[in-house]
């Protein structure tokens, strides 16, 4: 087999070519071309007419100062309205909400509470606090919104003159919001302080825990009065007002400051130095030996008077005194100054009273006794009196006795308590609290306010009265009157006790008169078989 040698390629110059190169080269594509891709993307022609969408950023409309001063507005109206304005959609959603969730939550805690529920909070410390804090920290945040919003609004840049147009208008805005919030707290803690002023420290009383848990709270309710035109303080308004903590049935029970040999413990230094009572038979007609005397004893005697409930001798004797003659055990003690009185009245506006078919003279007796011309007349009917004329009305002995007094002081309490309700109180607050922290004293503990003011909030309380006056039936005494001269103290705890246990009182046997003439045609008022509603007595 033959094998031919191997032969080098001859490189062939364009001439030496063939013939039919360029029929090849037709066939072969050329570099260029094999860059290209082989098949061409066919391009519908609907496609090529539709326009490709286009990305836009969101429209806002330009700042403006005016703008920006409405968007404040808004905020100071309702926070976070003027971040909405703004497109700020997230924070301002998100500060709406809390300020409507707080909104609704105050109106439904306001609408389903009921008022004795809601003046018992209203006499906690603890809540006080929180609603001083609270208000505190609700303005601070609203007028952050509303300093906030502005900032966010306004232009830049910003001329002076507008720049302090903004601030003015910001400023005035924040104050809108600030002064309503600084009230709030400035009410919340003044309340605090006269509760902690008025009610706190060691009362001496009945301790709370145990007194919240009493069927009865007894507090003895004491008017002083100490004045330019009188010597000493004489306690001319004594009563004990026994509260039922369940029911709110509450007796007051008049104790004449005209009472005469007002017994003392046996075993006291008063009891051992007036064993007869309090009386001094060297001048047995002496004003100094009556029961409205005991207050200015005890201060001029401190040695004779008990240590306790309170740091007043006078005060601890007198309530020793009434303990023992009722024999009630008395938890509580509030004492008010006859010019306190009259400064509480005109903080809560005034009274309605009914004076009765004839004016009441104002004054017309001096301190010695001497009768002379009155001041002044109250007009007979119902009246709206102020303070001066309320204890006017009360103190007014021309034409009138210590009874009939009595009987109007009462009534001036049930008038109080029926016209004035404690809401008044809290929206006169800054008045009445003027108005008692000189002249209003009391060993009741902040514990048992809460209680004692849901119990007052009740429709249920209602005032019942009995007066230990000649209108009281006796059938121990030969009249069948009771005897203020000299005090019957087991008559008296039996009339307590009946009243209290809601048994009759005891009766007395009518006696036989004269047949009266046929002009006398006045019938005479029948003897109170029990406590009298003194929202019948005083109309």
């Amino acid at each position: 087999m033959r094998v031919e040698p191997a032969t080098r390629p001859v490189k062939q110059t364009p001439a030496d070519a063939p013939a039919d190169a360029d029929k090849r080269t037709d066939k072969v594509p050329r570099v260029a071309d094999q860059a290209e891709p082989k098949t061409a993307r066919v391009v519908s022609p609907a496609r090529t007419d539709r326009a490709a969408p286009v990305r836009s950023s969101p429209v806002t409309r330009p700042r403006t100062f005016g703008r920006a001063l409405l968007a404040t507005a808004a905020a100071t109206l309702v926070p976070g309205v003027g971040h909405l304005m703004l497109r700020r959609r997230r924070s301002g959603t998100l500060i709406v909400g809390v300020f409507v969730l707080l909104v609704l939550s105050a109106v439904l805690l306001v609408t389903t509470a009921s008022r004795a529920t809601l003046l018992a909070n209203l006499l906690s410390t603890r809540v006080l606090v929180l609603l001083a804090v609270g208000a505190l920290v609700a303005g601070a945040a609203w007028i952050a919104v509303i300093v906030r919003t502005y900032l966010l609004a306004r232009p830049r840049p910003l001329g002076f003159g507008k720049q302090l147009v903004g601030v003015v208008v910001t400023a005035a805005l924040c104050l809108v919001i600030a002064a309503p919030f600084g009230y709030a707290a400035n009410l919340a803690n003044a309340q605090r302080t006269f509760i902690e002023d008025l009610f706190g420290g060691d009362t001496g009383g009945t301790a709370a825990a145990e007194a919240i848990g009493k069927p009865r709270l007894n507090v003895l309710l004491v008017g002083s009065d100490a004045g330019p035109d009188r010597e000493g303080t004489r306690t001319d308004t004594m009563m004990v007002a026994s509260i039922d903590t369940r029911s709110g049935r509450t007796i007051l029970f008049g104790l004449p400051r005209n009472l005469g040999h007002v017994p003392f413990p046996p075993e006291s230094p008063m009891g051992k130095k007036f064993p007869d009572g309090f009386y001094n038979r060297a001048d047995p007609l002496s004003g100094d030996y009556l029961l409205n005397a005991v207050y200015a004893w005890g201060r001029d005697h401190p040695q004779d008077a008990p240590a306790t409930p309170t740091t007043d001798p006078g005060l601890n004797l007198l309530h020793q005194t009434i303990s023992y003659m009722l024999g009630l055990e008395l938890d509580y003690y509030v004492e008010v100054n006859m010019a306190g009185f009259a400064a509480l009245i005109d903080a809560l506006g005034g009274l309605w009273v009914d004076t009765g078919p004839n004016p009441v003279p104002v004054g017309g007796i001096l301190p010695d006794g001497r009768r002379v011309k009155p001041d002044r007349y109250i007009p007979a009917g119902r009246q709206l009196l102020n303070g001066e004329d309320a204890l006017a009305f009360a103190r007014s002995r021309t034409d009138s006795t210590d009874y009939a007094r009595m009987g109007r002081q009462r009534c001036l309490l049930q008038n109080l308590l029926t016209q004035k309700s404690p809401t008044d109180i809290l929206v006169n607050f800054q008045a009445v609290a003027n108005a008692t922290t000189d002249s209003v004293s009391t060993n009741i503990p902040q514990a048992v306010l809460p209680s004692l003011a849901a119990l007052a909030g009740e429709d249920t309380v209602r005032l019942e009265s009995i007066a230990f006056d000649p209108s009281l039936p006796d059938p121990s005494r030969p009249d069948g009157k009771f005897s203020t001269a000299r005090v019957n103290t087991e008559y008296m705890r039996e009339v307590v006790q009946r009243a209290i246990n809601g048994q009759p009182l005891p009766t007395v046997e009518p006696t036989a008169t004269p047949r009266a003439s046929a002009s006398a045609s006045v019938t005479p008022t029948p003897p109170p078989t029990g406590p009298q509603s003194l929202a019948e007595v005083c109309g």
